[in-house]
């Protein structure tokens, strides 16, 4: 066992990202209590993945007993301020994250994405780019393997590349990118935010520690992060001005250049990816690559062979001229406009969930320029509904199937049925997958059907 680094350590929840954190714990010879709201019958396989081995539990009613004595707090991502016990803990102890937690103990070079959308799109075309280019990584954080198991098999790859998400940066300290990029930043999570600058506040943590050595990919399109200075060089991209240093779309063409000269150029056309949205994720996955050592041609090559990320503006199919598109994933209000900007109308959107506190009048002008019909489902559709009230003409459904059966009857010969929900899923789905797989599967049934 390695020397003795830690104290008393408490995690704070018994998901993955928790366990993987007890694991690194226990690896580093503390003492390791996990805590968790749900019971003990409800986390049999957490609790047999370290039977025999020496870890409390403080679970169910019990919880609040795990940060008694503790000496260093660990959350996993998500976990609320109202936990109980975590407020008054906290005055106490050092609070930190799993993700914070490994990155300590990273030996080889972190690349990291954050943003409101597009994060595990540009994961994926940094991962696809880097083998091409025969360049070994790790690919996990906020999607797929937490860091720490990546620190506990021995770092076996020259960098590690993580999706990070605003949950994960509110604790970092340490926390060093030597390539972060800034996707974008649109309301979400205000459910959990008291307002919008908390949450920019959040999301920029990825730049703390960065040098001037280091590489900052920001996108100069949105009007928050055009305005925000960083140490690191700024690699900008941008749907709408050519960049000094950065990439740029001209008409179907996206160019990267660098002190002014143009160094590495494309057809957008060429590409396997639909949408406007994913010209931004590969621009800034260019950018990351380049700090990876990666030329700028060589990583749009690459890119070009990428296929589409499940649930992110898929084409599900054509049926009677109608062409279907899952964007489950999109699940805030950012990430429909820009779904929508992808598309020449007439659109049927299907949306709705539970609204995380968004302010839905930002679609009021998407909905009214391409939407011919709004049809709206889940536990927050009134919200949405008031919201958008005149943008187009609104119905709503009890379900997907209900859903999807409206959308046939609304959209014409040539048209397009769209469900991006702008929501969170778990009004009705246990995730964004499930959402998707059930607006597929009802899609295909009812095609099926005629």
């Amino acid at each position: 066992m390695a020397e003795k680094k830690f104290g008393k350590c408490l995690v704070v929840g018994a998901g993955l990202s928790g366990q993987w954190a007890a694991e690194l714990l226990l690896n580093e010879g503390a003492e390791v209590t996990i805590c968790d709201q749900k019971t003990g019958d409800e986390l049999t396989a957490a609790i047999d993945r370290f039977k025999g081995r020496p870890v409390r539990w403080a679970l169910g009613e019990q919880v609040e007993e795990g940060f008694k004595n503790t000496e260093l707090i660990v959350l996993s991502p998500g976990v609320p301020d109202t936990f109980p016990g975590l407020a008054k803990a906290r005055k106490k102890a050092p609070v930190t994250g799993e993700m914070e937690l490994a990155a300590s103990m990273l030996k080889v070079p972190m690349t990291a994405v954050t943003g409101s959308n597009g994060k595990t799109t540009t994961i994926g075309l940094v991962e696809h780019i880097c083998r091409k280019n025969k360049l070994p990584v790790f690919v996990g954080g906020n999607i797929g393997e937490p860091l720490s198991r990546f620190i506990l098999e021995g770092q076996k790859a020259d960098s590690a590349v993580v999706e990070v998400s605003s949950y994960q940066l509110e604790t970092v300290k340490i926390f060093h990118a030597a390539g972060a990029a800034i996707l974008n930043i649109s309301p979400d999570h205000l459910d959990r935010y008291p307002d919008m600058a908390e949450y920019f506040r959040a999301k920029t943590n990825i730049l703390i520690n960065q040098t001037p050595n280091d590489l900052a990919v920001m996108n100069e399109d949105d009007i928050l992060l055009n305005h925000k200075s960083t140490i690191a060089r700024r690699f900008g991209f941008s749907r709408k001005k050519k960049q000094r240093f950065g990439a740029w779309v001209n008409k179907d063409e996206i160019l990267v250049a660098e002190d002014g000269k143009t160094i590495a150029g494309l057809s957008w056309n060429d590409f396997k990816l639909l949408g406007l949205h994913n010209q931004e994720n590969v621009m800034a996955a260019v950018g990351l690559a380049l700090q990876m050592g990666i030329h700028p041609q060589k990583a749009l090559e690459a890119a070009v062979s990428f296929t589409p990320q499940k649930h992110r503006l898929e084409l599900v199919g054509e049926f009677g001229s109608v062409k279907y598109y899952d964007d489950s994933k999109g699940t805030n209000v950012g990430a429909v406009a820009m779904a929508l900007a992808s598309f020449k109308p007439p659109v049927v959107l299907i949306a709705g969930g539970r609204a995380k506190g968004q302010d839905f009048r930002r679609l009021y002008k998407p909905v009214r320029d391409k939407v011919k019909q709004l049809i709206l489902m889940g536990e927050d559709r009134d919200i949405i509904g008031t919201a958008l009230a005149g943008a187009a003409p609104i119905s709503k459904a009890e379900n997907m199937a209900e859903a999807v059966m409206q959308a046939r009857a609304a959209a014409p010969s040539g048209g397009v049925v769209l469900l991006s929900p702008a929501c969170a899923s778990f009004d009705m789905f246990t995730d964004y997958k499930q959402r998707g797989e059930a607006f597929v599967r009802e899609v295909r049934r009812q095609s099926r059907a005629d």
